[in-house]
């Protein structure tokens, strides 16, 4: 594998970066790397929203109508209404996932964009939060594409009861700055593109079964409603089951602080572990 190797005194890499946390703060060059990646996506912006139209619809179709005439929830909830939130997070945050494990390693390792951005002035820190907030804005763009065909399909099944669903947007902006930010913490320790494999099938899909985005938790035992409470996309949808219903509780404000408390080690530990891998 490809070992980048950048200048650290004579081109003053090491400059800001701060002794107790080990990084330097992100500068304004993050939007330049940010605006790298939004201009590759421009040139192949076709073939990428085919995909975050299309799955929604066919979820929608196959669960929520197919599926859902045999699943009776309790009160006067239809089934293709309970998984209207679960679709609104699950698949923007794949769109995170991926872009965070597949994009980012073939940055790093294959196409030597990461190499080529180091010759710049750019700090390592800046390239690994603008490829976090580039994942994020992924995510929030395909938000923006599933709140679309669900408004479209409001009229017939009324998916979507409040103003408040405006609301889901920033929700899963954060949500996706939280995944992205996981996920190049373990792109930083791959050593092959096999070994992404695992992230995923190991972290992403036991919190893909046990987020509430399909099944509601309330009977489960208890261990796996501690699991689920302690995963992140699990308060993500429920953020957003409450906004697009507009039951807004107070209770809600845990679900936020959740997401937001985990940001904060996550996103260090993305700079921190990235800087590694970057800078020898």
């Amino acid at each position: 594998m490809a070992t980048l190797t950048a200048p650290t005194r004579s081109s003053g890499r090491r400059n800001g970066q701060l002794p107790l946390l080990g990084v330097a703060l992100p500068g304004r060059r993050t939007y330049r790397v940010w605006q790298r990646h939004r201009d590759v996506f421009f040139q192949l912006w076709r073939a990428e929203l085919v995909p975050p139209l299309v799955e929604p619809i066919v979820m929608f179709l196959a669960l929520g109508l197919g599926l859902g005439t045999y699943v009776e929830l309790t009160g006067d909830v239809d089934y293709i209404q309970f998984l209207a939130p679960g679709v609104l997070v699950i698949f923007p945050m794949f769109a995170a996932v991926f872009e965070s494990l597949w994009g980012a390693y073939f940055r790093l390792d294959r196409q030597g964009t990461y190499a080529a951005i180091l010759a710049t002035p750019a700090r390592p820190e800046e390239i690994v939060a603008g490829d976090i907030l580039w994942a994020a804005s992924r995510m929030l763009l395909n938000s923006v594409l599933i709140l679309i065909v669900m408004a479209v399909l409001t009229g017939p099944w009324d998916l979507i009861s409040s103003p408040l669903v405006i609301f889901t947007l920033p929700v899963n902006l954060l949500a996706g700055i939280l995944f992205a930010s996981l996920g190049l913490s373990y792109t930083s320790r791959a050593q092959s593109i096999s070994q992404l494999t695992y992230f995923f099938s190991l972290f992403i899909m036991p919190m893909f079964w046990f987020s509430g985005a399909f099944f509601p938790l309330d009977d489960l035992p208890r261990w796996a409603e501690v699991l689920a409470w302690l995963t992140p996309i699990f308060h993500t949808v429920e953020l957003d089951r409450a906004l697009i219903n507009g039951n807004v509780a107070w209770s809600d404000l845990l679900h936020l602080a959740v997401i937001v408390v985990l940001i904060l080690p996550a996103f260090w530990f993305a700079l921190w572990s990235m800087r590694r891998r970057l800078v020898q």
